[in-house]
């Protein structure tokens, strides 16, 4: 009590838990009966002892706790396969989604800058790519998507690409089909376009002659790394056969925290996925619709719900069933919407400038498709157009899987009510 004094305080006006029984006697006995105080001053008096704690979730503690705990599991992959010793190192790590593949990539990458070597990190989602450039370390080494890399390859053999012509169909397919011709024509592959280390991320998206082709950009004894999960295989081609690869599997999901692994795994029970995250994360809430057009309203809640827990517009990621890459084609009445709600669509316009970048509209919400989200999170996804077609409910499940995997907080599921596929998510 006498350190009490020293700041100042009556250790005869202090309450502790030894006089809860009887706090109303003793505030009596310490202020004395007083007169009768006015009634705002009796409210005032009043709140004070009637007072409780709002407690609300810090969002971004979560957010915060999930990348060290991704970090922290995940980099378990990383040290088994740091830990393998082959020669040549030719090793195909078949990984389910949020099991940290692209930590592996980003670690071989950094490696190979560090040991003075020039990696090749090649992968098949533009956006994957952006972030992964920001990511690796600086060097020599490159990172691209494939399309990219046939771009940059014939422009360096003398043969630009005309990008006026890219929102003609088959633009890409042709660009390929070029390089390739290009590569296994018999010349001799440039020096500048040789690599001591080939990294291929989402390994399940190419083709046998992409691989065949890169082939030929590789020194005497690189290291050659093959990411794939074939339970992401959302373009619908087979599995590149590579020979004379080790092949490691990795089914442990430590992105999704545990309430929404365990949602993944009732609704969608196809796929075998082991739940890794100790973290609990803020759920899944389903929703459902009849018509299309009413989604709007419904993401328009959904989105004020998450900000007034604490989500900012930059956690908030809307993603569609549908494909959004071909100008015309779109079946998401997102795609037509500047906004919904207050809140305006940050959204690809279809559209490329000059030198092949992504035109994008101005706004609060990213607004995507699965499909080229694929590789990237967000703390909150809200997936829409949850339509799936019962004659295709594999590839629907497949889908619904590259989906649910991107959220790393809470997750929001939007979906067509009357559509047998999406009873067990509904009843979830």
């Amino acid at each position: 009590m006498s350190q009490l004094n020293a700041a100042g305080l009556d250790p005869n006006r202090v309450v502790d838990a030894s006089v809860r029984d009887s706090l109303a006697e003793w505030i009596r006995q310490v202020l004395g009966p007083g007169h009768p105080p006015a009634p705002a001053r009796a409210e005032l008096v009043e709140g004070f002892f009637r007072q409780t704690f709002d407690l609300v979730p810090d969002i971004h503690a979560h957010v915060r706790e999930q990348g060290r705990s991704f970090a922290r599991l995940a980099g378990g992959l990383v040290t088994v396969i740091q830990a393998l010793e082959m020669s040549p190192f030719r090793l195909r790590v078949r990984g389910t989604a949020g099991c940290g593949k692209t930590m592996v990539a980003r670690h071989v990458f950094d490696r190979a800058i560090a040991r003075g070597h020039r990696p090749l990190l090649v992968c098949f989602n533009r956006l994957l790519s952006e972030r992964l450039k920001v990511a690796v370390r600086p060097g020599r080494g490159r990172v691209t998507t494939w399309y990219g890399l046939c771009v940059d390859y014939l422009r360096d053999r003398g043969h630009p690409v005309d990008f006026r012509d890219m929102r003609e169909p088959g633009f890409w397919e042709r660009i390929s089909e070029n390089a390739v011709g290009e590569m296994l024509a018999g010349t001799t592959i440039p020096e500048e376009w040789k690599f001591d280390t080939v990294i291929i991320d989402e390994g399940q998206d190419f083709e046998q002659a992409w691989a065949e082709a890169l082939e030929l950009l590789e020194r005497p004894g690189a290291e050659l790394l093959w990411l794939e999960d074939a339970d992401q295989n959302l373009r619908r081609v087979p599995l590149v056969r590579l020979d004379g690869f080790v092949a490691y599997r990795a089914r442990v999901n430590y992105r999704s925290p545990r309430s929404i692994a365990e949602f993944v795994r009732r609704a969608l029970p196809r796929f075998d996925i082991e739940v890794g995250s100790d973290l609990p994360g803020l759920g899944v809430g389903v929703a459902s619709y009849r018509e299309p057009a009413e989604q709007s309203a419904i993401v328009a809640r959904l989105v004020t719900a998450l900000l007034a827990k604490g989500f900012r517009h930059d956690d908030i990621v809307i993603l569609t069933t549908h494909h959004v890459t071909t100008p015309g084609t779109e079946r998401s009445i997102f795609s037509a919407l500047d906004r919904v709600g207050n809140y305006h669509l940050r959204r690809f316009t279809g559209n490329y400038d000059l030198v092949g970048e992504q035109v994008l509209t101005a706004g609060q919400l990213t607004f995507d498709s699965i499909t080229r989200f694929k590789g990237q999170e967000a703390p909150a996804v809200i997936l829409v157009d949850v339509d799936p077609d019962p004659d295709d409910a594999e590839y629907a499940e497949r889908l619904l899987l590259s989906g649910m995997t991107r959220a790393t907080v809470r997750l929001e599921v939007v979906a067509q009510g009357d559509n047998p596929l999406n009873a067990r998510l509904l009843g979830v």
